[in-house]
């Protein structure tokens, strides 16, 4: 190699190097809304719920899906809230500024409630919940993040309820039992943690921050549901709280057999209904959209070998079911 051809080939490797603060971030963003794109989708034949579960409700207890791990479940007199989060940021939104609620879709989609129950801080569940709680007057229950975070949006300290693994309280004819979780490692543990103040004022995605993960088992009418909407579990979680029901998160961590054996076993579930499955980085009204990277055939053929009698249903976008007391 000559001086010249030596020289040719320093210059264009530091144009490189030089380029490589612009072309990285660049990649990122490319990387970033090609992960976050939306592919329609409509639930399967073989995820369809059975027809018995879309019955009339004539006892027992009415649930619906309200997206992401949402869930709306009554008796016809109470109504509990189960991380409603009808509120989805597009990705523009979640990387150029503070992220809000909308008011007017959190009204439409959850327009009463006399409970709301909180998985985690994180605003995937967290987010709506202050706001459909002030205009509800409903109590607002989970950690001392989420308590913090209703506070500072105006909620009266009356009117929420901090609570830890083995806490449990009754709200009109519902029991409900709180256990500890764990919420998925995201290349770190305990992704995005950090304390919520109770005078916070607006937040970006990562301020909404994770302390205590806490799941849910509903006991009313005759009827029992195990509200977990992470796809961890540690033996023991459900130990001792049967529920007929299991609502369980099945993005994050791989699903295996002995973690599916374990929640089957400890649950005493028939029934189950994976949640956290659909794509949550873009709006509502742009319909149901499968997480990317999600294999929820396999998830399924793993819950149906550990019992092949176990019903399975995959609920769309504002779809109700119902629930029969457990006995029949």
């Amino acid at each position: 190699m000559t001086r010249v051809d030596l020289a040719v080939a320093l210059s264009r490797r530091s144009k490189i190097l030089l380029s490589l603060p612009v072309l990285l971030p660049a990649l990122l963003v490319i990387a970033w809304y090609l992960f976050t794109r939306h592919v329609p989708w409509k639930v399967p034949e073989q995820h369809q719920p059975p027809q018995t579960w879309r019955q009339p409700r004539t006892d027992g207890l009415e649930l619906r899906s309200l997206g992401i791990s949402g869930f709306e479940l009554t008796d016809g007199t109470t109504t509990v809230l189960m991380d409603p989060t009808p509120t989805r940021p597009d990705p523009t939104a979640l990387i150029t500024g503070p992220i809000d609620p909308d008011l007017a879709l959190g009204e439409k989609v959850c327009p009463r409630a006399d409970v709301i129950l909180i998985n985690h801080s994180h605003y995937d569940h967290l987010l709506d919940a202050a706001v459909i709680a002030a205009r509800t007057g409903a109590l607002v229950v989970g950690s001392q993040n989420t308590v913090n975070f209703a506070l500072s949006r105006g909620v009266a300290r009356e009117k929420t309820r901090v609570v830890h693994a083995g806490d449990q309280l009754t709200i009109g004819a519902f029991t409900i039992d709180v256990r500890g979780s764990r919420h998925t490692d995201i290349l770190v543990s305990q992704p995005m943690s950090g304390l919520i103040s109770p005078t916070a004022g607006a937040l970006w995605f990562w301020n909404y921050a994770l302390d205590e993960t806490l799941t849910y088992r509903l006991s009313a009418a005759g009827t029992t549901v195990w509200f977990h909407p992470t796809s961890t579990y540690e033996p023991g979680e459900l130990d001792g709280l049967p529920a007929k029901t299991l609502i369980v998160g099945v993005t994050g961590e791989k699903q295996t057999r002995p973690k599916i054996d374990g929640l089957l076993s400890e649950s005493k579930a028939t029934r189950v209904l994976p949640t956290h499955y659909d794509n949550f980085f873009q709006p509502w009204e742009r319909g149901l959209a499968l997480m990317p990277g999600l294999n929820l055939d396999a998830t399924r053929q793993l819950f149906l070998d550990a019992n092949p009698k176990l019903e399975w249903g995959v609920l769309d976008l504002g779809e109700s079911i119902a629930l029969p007391p457990d006995a029949e």
